[in-house]
């Protein structure tokens, strides 16, 4: 069946991505950066909160960090708040190097499940399209690059889709769940939840699953925060006064990217582009695939704060993008993945190494902020004619 040589196309795929992985370097890199990686810091956070340290402590937390073996921390104290660091206080009551294994194999396991199951939903017996974006989900930067510094991008993108999914299949209590992974990086998804706050305006399951969502949402964040005030005392003081100020200056994004071509002006222009961004995704139809694609990935364009491993979570609005497309041209959906999955294998890659040789990445961000602008080209005229979250189709046969 088409179904059955999708699958296959898909699998072959993911394994020509962990072969990368394992023998091109990443795997290598990823274990010699076991104490100097992203996660090192993650981990750092939870393991000298159950030492009776506050991680949030200004005067001890960089010292203490560095002498349980993880990185020297960039900031003077932990990065992450306080539901994220109970959240991932499982991780820390073993060592880093196993915490670290668990930690890789959980996102890469779920990126790959969560990849497929929107691919069999979205682009049915389109084995073209599983291939290409089976193929970029580790082989491409976005992806290896995660896998090294044992970054969050791989389960964000999981829960990002189950969100999605669970939301097509009319089930928005269950889609709330997955969405408090969203807590972790909340700036990567402001306008994921303005789009999905927009669609409840015309359709009550997502009016459900905004209430579910900022039910369990708020729940999560007041309870966790008086945990960590009743322990440690004022962390939010510390982490407003050292970290904010550090994220926002720099990365990957519009404003960042601006900056430096055109000076302090670029990030006013940046905030009216990305106003003019979300106006435009507010064209489409409430709630339909056309409108999750274009603000979606306007999340990913209008970041304040994102790196280009981040941009794993631009696969989402791919698919339904692409799925939009499908169900008028088959043949045009299978070129956009194509295009998109050429992106993150060769343009990626590149701009990342001229990311590194300027010990700067901003200029990635035109990967998200080019996508944003081909969604919406591309979906445009369906703006008035969007329907509804489109119902699984037949299979069909790939015009690739």
């Amino acid at each position: 069946t088409d179904e059955r040589r999708a699958d296959l196309a898909y699998c072959s795929a993911i394994a020509f991505g962990l072969l990368f992985i394992v023998l091109g370097g990443p795997l290598v890199r990823r274990l010699e950066m076991v104490h100097y990686n992203d996660f090192s810091g993650v981990w750092s956070g939870p393991r000298l909160y159950l030492q009776g340290v506050s991680p949030w402590d200004t005067t001890r937390y960089s010292d203490l960090a560095v002498a349980i073996g993880t990185k020297t921390p960039d900031a003077l104290v932990y990065d992450h708040l306080p539901w994220t660091m109970f959240g991932v206080m499982p991780f820390a009551l073993v060592p880093l190097e196993v915490a670290g294994w668990v930690w890789m194999i959980l996102g890469m396991t779920a990126a790959t499940f969560a990849l497929r199951a929107l691919l069999r939903a979205f682009l049915p017996g389109m084995r073209g399209a599983h291939f290409a974006l089976g193929l970029a989900l580790f082989a491409g930067q976005p992806g290896f690059h995660a896998v090294v510094l044992g970054q969050w991008s791989p389960l964000l993108m999981a829960a990002l889709a189950a969100a999605m999914l669970a939301l097509r299949a009319g089930r928005p209590a269950l889609a709330a769940l997955p969405s408090l992974l969203f807590l972790a990086k909340p700036q990567l998804f402001v306008f994921t939840a303005l789009g999905l706050a927009y669609g409840a305006r015309r359709r009550p399951v997502f009016r459900r699953y905004v209430l579910y969502a900022g039910g369990l949402a708020l729940a999560v964040v007041v309870v966790s925060s008086i945990v960590a005030f009743l322990t440690v005392g004022d962390w939010l003081s510390s982490w407003l006064g050292d970290l904010v100020g550090r994220r926002t200056a720099r990365s990957a994004v519009l404003q960042s990217a601006l900056n430096q071509l055109i000076g302090p002006a670029g990030r006013a222009i940046a905030a009216l582009l990305i106003v003019a961004g979300a106006w435009l995704a507010s064209r489409f139809e409430p709630g339909s695939d056309e409108s999750l694609a274009a603000w979606l990935s306007l999340s990913s364009a209008g970041a304040v704060y994102s790196w280009s491993y981040d941009q794993l979570l631009l696969f989402v609005p791919i698919v339904i993008a692409a799925g939009a497309l499908a169900r008028t041209s088959p043949r045009h959906a299978t070129r956009f993945v194509a295009v998109c999955a050429v992106v993150f294998l060769i343009a990626s890659p590149i701009l990342y190494a001229i990311g590194v040789a300027r010990h700067d990445e901003s200029f990635s961000a035109v990967v998200p902020d080019a996508l944003f602008v081909a969604i919406v080209a591309l979906l445009w005229h369906r703006r008035r004619t969007g329907a509804a979250p489109a119902v699984p189709q037949p299979a069909r046969a790939d015009p690739a």
